[in-house]
């Protein structure tokens, strides 16, 4: 059994406070003032007034935060399930001790036959049940079953790096239905030796916790989850506390560390850009999108997982992958987001403006203005540089977005009107070249998987 298409749902401790502040609003407002002090303390002030608290209009005189430190470094509130179809909308407070009942019915969704048997396993009354909550048809195009070494590619920015013997599945969200198109994609199980799930980073296109339970009928089963030092506004939830509170085994290793998943080494790297700012001086202390990239070698191929990385004031991704190709030698391929991210002025992450002083976000703006703001993640250019000091035989582009299995990405911006996937590749073609480096960039959808044999990387194409 499986969710219905139109099915919205999440199982989440919110943070306190954090919830009730308008970012994109205020986001806009900021912009539309132009960032003059002004225009900038009337808006803050009015939406304080309103909100009763939470924002620092003074920051606009003294050149410090917009936001109060509740804000910042919010306190774990309760935890909630929500389920949503249509317009009918279900929501439950959750005690603590409640969690891992519920996730117990999303891994018995998943091995379910019968919508008798899902019945069976709901955990709260009668009155919340709705059969239309489930599908009985299976997906007509499944996802393919693992079947030898290679890198499968699936929704958005998940996939299977497996090897002979075993596979681990990175950031699945197909139930995170709140992105566009996500409904279309299985719900299918990784076939095979599951050995670990690999989560890179918390924004919901890559942490979704019901999707993430629902490929993991075992709770033994490890995840590998970024350390978070402290919670905060820039990663709001302590990924390991989460699935511990869900019963599911999670692994936090730190950045440099060697966990072995059957015969795959993986290697946890720093997780560098999409930050707040791409430059310039360190966030305040404690504040940090907390992520992983990761390394994996198996017996047939290497690969490097990037994510959505790039640069920020405490490092840079190139930097990363020159160390590592010193310590492993060169990688296969190369997998990585092509999108470029403004921020923090890029609105599909609108909090991040409140991550950063008055002072900065007006040195920022200006920099806008002027078109000398970098992206926070690596972009095409950023892409070919990596590229080259990884030493990679192979780029394939991932994390673009979701348009259907076998459907090539039309639009990295999600519907946006940004370039296609294949206008991306183009331009890490040309940097390529004119870097002098002789990776070669595959064109590749989800569904497709890149098999190797002696050596050689084979594209298997779903149609």
């Amino acid at each position: 059994m499986r969710f219905a298409p139109d099915v919205i749902m999440d199982l989440t401790p919110l943070p306190e406070g954090v919830g009730g502040v308008p970012f994109t609003e205020l986001l806009h407002g900021l912009l539309r003032e132009g960032f003059e002090p002004e225009g900038s303390r009337r808006l803050l002030e009015e939406a304080r007034a309103r909100l009763g608290g939470l924002l620092r209009p003074e920051g606009v005189d003294d050149g410090g935060f917009l936001v109060e430190p509740s804000v910042l470094f919010p306190e774990q509130g309760e935890w909630w399930w929500v389920l949503q179809q249509g317009e009918a909308r279900w929501h439950t407070r959750l005690a603590v001790a409640d969690v891992a009942a519920v996730a117990d019915f999303l891994r018995a969704t998943a091995l379910a036959s019968t919508l008798d048997d899902v019945r069976e396993a709901w955990p709260f009354d009668e009155a919340g049940w709705r059969d239309t909550l489930f599908a009985h048809v299976p997906h007509p195009t499944p996802w393919k079953e693992p079947s030898g070494p290679g890198i499968y590619r699936r929704e958005h920015a998940s996939v299977v790096i497996r090897s002979r013997t075993t596979s681990v599945l990175v950031d699945p969200i197909p139930l995170q239905r709140r992105m566009n198109h996500i409904g279309q994609a299985p719900g299918n199980l990784a076939p095979g030796r599951l050995g670990a799930v690999a989560i890179t980073h918390g924004h919901v296109d890559h942490w979704h916790v019901p999707s993430l339970l629902s490929q993991l009928t075992d709770a033994t089963v490890p995840v590998l989850v970024p350390q978070v030092p402290r919670p905060n506004l820039l990663t709001m939830q302590d990924f390991a506390q989460v699935l511990g509170t869900c019963g599911q085994h999670a692994l936090a290793p730190r950045w440099g560390e060697t966990v072995h998943v059957g015969d795959i080494r993986v290697d946890v790297l720093p997780f560098y850009g999409e930050q707040p700012a791409p430059e310039g001086p360190p966030l305040g202390e404690g504040l940090r999108s907390w992520g992983n990239c990761y390394r994996f070698t198996t017996e047939d191929f290497s690969c490097l997982l990037l994510v959505d990385s790039g640069t920020d004031p405490e490092g840079r991704m190139e930097a990363v992958v020159a160390r590592s190709r010193r310590e492993l030698g060169p990688v296969d391929v190369v997998l990585s987001c092509q999108r470029e991210f403004l921020s923090p002025f890029f609105g599909g992450l609108s909090h991040y403006w409140a991550a950063l002083p008055w002072a900065r976000l007006r040195a920022l703006y200006a920099d806008h203005l002027g078109g000398r703001l970098r992206s926070a993640t690596a972009g095409p250019s950023g892409v070919a540089e990596v590229c080259a000091a990884a030493g990679a035989r192979w780029f394939m582009p991932y994390a673009n977005g979701f348009e259907g299995v076998g459907s090539a990405i039309r639009d990295v911006g999600w519907g946006l009107g940004e370039p296609s996937e294949a206008a991306c590749g183009a331009a890490v073609r040309d940097h390529l070249t004119a870097l002098g480096a002789d990776t070669r960039v595959l064109d590749w959808s989800p569904g497709d998987v890149a098999r190797f044999e002696r050596g050689e990387l084979r594209l298997d194409v779903t149609r």
